[in-house]
């Protein structure tokens, strides 16, 4: 052994380290295990400490930062241990003995190693004066406030959800500068701040480019919480278990897209919980994205509440100062639309102003150029753009242009947008769609800006509205972006013009809206290099268009002429080489311009409800790049063979890109013809039948005339002389077909002969039935059938049913047979002098309308049905 150890001495230092742990592995990794076991034990004593302090002083308590790296330190020591002990098991299995003598070296030096810093810690761990600190939190913070005006029921709802405990996530939502964040204040300072339930109240601005890190930090400062060198992660970790054991509010304003309360750290309150997270937004997505279990729209003031809070701002010393000042007050008011925002603003703005004169001046500005007011840029329109420029795409922001060039609280129909947007070339790529598809793009563009508080809903689901601080502001965005272009946008929509602005003013323009106007005639001819969208629409008195007015106008590509009194186009129009989109809708034009066929981009042409009587051979074939064709109650006189002496039929059937279809029919050949067309008749929305000689019977929905009409939405039949029977027999349809899946309303109108037939079955989605000025008809439902039938439902989905002008029209159904409207909502009689009784079994009607003298007269045979309808008679 002295041999040994001498001839260790006199080895050099590294080859002394190798044979000692080369031959020593096993005792070092062993030793190392030993240690680290004594190292665990003061850890779990450590911990047991912190635990006691907790219980002992009854207050929330984190590790001291010593300690906090210190665990962290045995933690990683222990990951390190555990693996050298595998790697020395791997290294005892190995064959090789070379190679398995440089691994016991190796182990053996990390285990030496390791097993120093283990008595290191040992050490430290032992001379721990304190183990934990009190969290230092700060309950409540006070916010600065506004005066809530007109947001009591906000308010109300907010504090019934507070009570609330099956409710955790709320959300607040409404378009920008209408109140939210004041009413968050009012909220934390007001209700929070005395509620001795809620432990801790916390309000975040979380703004549009957050960053987790610092919502983590502004919520662990307030919980007392210090956390240096922590990862998110483990910040994560710490605030949820911190905030697990309290009732919390987390309020969080300003929120632009979905928060991750999990990474976050935010625990989601559960059932029976007091603890609450109160988000407020623009987007109401962002609602259902955080999983609000209550959502809580904040709208615009009403109008009363609008003046108070005007009034005040103004001050009433200027507003009652004489009777001009303070009409015009209240119409710059009304002009605010009840957004506290721009009433705050303009109310300040218009302070100063003494005289009614300068009253009228701001009432002009507000109507035509918003921004130039004192403070609207800044304060409104800056704000409120910053929800234009969130949305994700250039399509929307053009979809909500579109929508800022109708007249200030018009409504606006959703189809007419997305017919706007076909022309454009926002929803494109039609080709293999079908009709529901094209309408369904643009009902989800139109969706997302309602959803984002841009757009509001109309007085229907078919309709949208634009709150007028929001159009001014899409109208300045407009006015900013063209000016950087040196084009312009001249939108002048529902302002009174008796003539169109002069040429000159046209020249820069890129998009020109004139609609809903009083303009007689267009006599000039601009020259507009830049000109995109041109509306004429809604102008009444527009009888004239002079030669030579689209001369120069070769990037058009959107032209709106529907809704006037125009009877002739002029025959330039052939030269718009790139438009797109022709609306001539409701015109007088009786006969199109043979250079209408050179429109060969034309993508979408509406004629509907237009008089039209002569269209020139291959117009119509010409157009080969349209989608949309619009030809209801229009043009009807299509060539079948010998039937028809106008377009050959032939010719629609080679637009073999035509997706959406709405047609005039008037010979029972044309139908058969456009029944075996697969592309047409998949591509019908809307089938016009008048006249059509020799059609005596119509079967819906099981005829195989409408198997390949899938897309088929409203049928009007209209003046058939020889038709005597429209059959509803859906016994023997094929359920797989889905015949008239798609049929929503059916208009019968002027038929001398025809009745309806019920042979079984139904017409499934039929929602509108309107009958008018059928002369023959004596009931609303005939049975063929020998059997007397107690109940029937030929239309299980009705919710509006229209009788007008049926002198004959005596009852709903013969015998003992009840009408069944299990869906009716709506029930109108008119001029049906004969009905003297409502026998039908409706349980969801909500207006019963008719003259009061009808109304009196009808005879009931049942005094629960007389109970029932007598509260909905609404007198016409």
């Amino acid at each position: 052994m002295d041999f040994f150890e001498s001839i260790l001495d006199n080895m050099s230092r590294p080859l002394k380290d190798f044979c000692v742990y080369t031959t020593s592995c096993q005792y070092y990794v062993e030793t190392l295990e030993d240690g680290m076991n004594e190292l665990k034990g003061i850890r779990d004593d450590t911990k047991r400490r912190i635990d006691v302090e907790k219980r002992r002083r009854r207050r929330r308590m984190e590790p001291t930062n010593e300690v906090e790296l210190w665990l962290k330190r045995v933690q990683k020591l222990e990951e390190r241990a555990a693996k050298i002990n595998q790697e020395y098991q791997e290294c005892t299995a190995m064959g090789r003995k070379l190679r398995r003598i440089i691994s016991t070296y190796r182990i053996g030096k990390k285990a030496d190693q390791t097993l120093k810093q283990a008595l290191n810690l040992k050490r430290k761990g032992y001379n721990f004066r304190k183990v934990a600190n009190e969290l230092v939190q700060v309950r409540f913070e006070e916010m600065p406030s506004t005066p809530v005006v007109g947001m009591a029921s906000s308010l109300d709802q907010l504090c019934d959800s507070l009570a609330n405990d099956e409710v955790g996530v709320v959300g607040i939502y409404g378009m920008g500068g209408v109140g939210k964040t004041a009413i968050l204040s009012k909220f934390n300072n007001e209700i929070l701040a005395v509620d001795a339930e809620i432990d801790l109240a916390i309000y975040i601005e979380v703004a549009k480019d957050f960053d987790m890190k610092e919502i983590q930090k502004v919520i662990g400062d307030r919980l007392g919480l210090s956390w240096d060198r922590k990862t998110s992660k483990e910040r994560a970790l710490i605030l949820y278990k911190v905030l697990s054991e309290m009732n919390f509010v987390l309020l969080l304003d300003d929120l632009w897209e979905p928060l991750n309360l999990r990474k976050l750290g935010v625990p989601i309150p559960k059932r029976q919980s007091k603890s609450k997270i109160i988000l407020a937004t623009r987007i109401e997505d962002v609602c259902d994205q955080m999983d609000a279990k209550k959502k809580i729209k904040v709208e615009c003031l009403p109008r009363d509440e609008a003046w108070e809070l005007f009034q005040e701002k103004v001050g009433e010393a200027v507003v009652c100062s004489n009777s001009r000042i303070r009409r015009h007050a209240k119409e710059v008011a009304d002009k605010c639309r009840g957004l506290p925002l721009a009433l705050i603003t303009v109310g300040r703005a218009m302070a100063s102003k003494r005289t009614a004169d300068e009253w009228k001046h701001a009432i002009t500005v507000l109507k035509m150029a918003p921004w130039l007011l004192l403070g609207m840029e800044t304060d409104v329109f800056n704000r409120l753009k910053r929800s234009y420029d969130n949305l994700s795409t250039d399509k929307l922001r053009t979809c909500l242009f579109y929508c800022s060039l109708f007249p200030e609280e018009s409504t606006i129909c959703k189809d007419r947008i997305t017919a706007y947007c076909i022309g454009e070339g926002i929803i494109h790529n039609l080709y293999g769609h079908q009709i529901d598809e094209i309408y369904n793009m643009g009902n989800h563009l139109l969706g997302v800006l309602k959803t984002a508080s841009l757009l509001e809903r109309g007085d229907d689901e078919d309709y949208v509205k634009m709150h007028p601080m929001v159009r001014a502001t899409v109208l300045w965005i407009a006015a900013l972006e063209f000016g950087a272009k040196k084009t312009e946008c001249i939108v002048q929509a529902g302002v009174g013009l008796k003539e169109a602005p002069r040429a000159e003013k046209w020249t820069e323009a890129e998009t020109i809206s004139l609609t809903h106007n009083d303009i007689h005639e267009l006599y000039e001819t601009p020259k507009s290099p830049h000109l995109r969208t041109l509306m004429l629409s809604k102008n009444p008195a527009l009888e004239k268009i002079c030669d030579g007015f689209f001369q120069f106008m070769p990037s058009l590509r959107v032209l709106d002429i529907s809704n006037t009194s125009v009877s002739e186009l002029p025959s330039e129009i052939g030269s718009l080489a790139c438009l797109q989109y022709l609306d001539l809708c409701n015109t007088i034009i009786k006969s199109l311009p043979r250079e209408l066929g050179s429109l060969v981009n034309l993508r979408s042409l509406l004629l509907s409800n237009t008089p039209i009587e002569t269209i020139p051979s291959g117009v119509i074939g010409g157009l080969l790049a349209l989608e949309l064709l619009y030809m209801g109650q229009s043009y009807g006189d299509w060539k079948v063979g010998c039937s028809g002496t106008g377009v050959e039929f032939q010719e629609l059937e080679s637009l073999r890109r035509l997706r959406a279809l709405s047609i005039t029919i008037q010979t029972d050949a044309a139908l058969q013809k456009l029944s075996q067309s697969h592309q047409l008749a998949g591509s019908t929305g809307y089938l016009h039948l008048e006249g059509c000689p020799g059609l005596v019977t119509i079967q819906l929905p099981s005829s195989h005339l409408w198997k390949n009409m899938t897309g088929l939405r409203v049928m009007r039949i209209d003046s058939c002389g020889d038709l005597e029977d429209v059959i509803v027999d859906g016994s023997s349809a094929d359920d797989e077909l889905q015949i008239l899946a798609n049929l929503e309303n059916v208009t019968l109108q002027g038929l001398k002969k025809a009745r309806i037939v019920w042979e079984g079955g139904c017409v499934e989605h039929l929602t509108y039935l309107n009958i008018w000025f059928c002369m023959g008809i004596e009931q609303l439902i005939e049975t063929l059938s020998e059997e007397e039938r107690k109940m029937i439902t030929p239309f299980p989905n009705l919710k509006v049913l229209d009788l007008y002008s049926l002198p004959k029209f005596k009852r709903l159904s013969s015998g003992r047979t009840l009408l069944a409207f299990p869906s009716l909502e709506i029930l109108k009689v008119v001029e049906c002098p004969k009905l003297i009784a409502l026998k039908l079994s409706a349980k969801k009607v909500t207006e019963i309308k008719g003259t009061k003298g009808w109304w009196d007269g009808l005879e009931w045979d049942d005094d629960d049905r007389m109970s029932t309808f007598l509260p909905l008679f609404k007198p016409l």
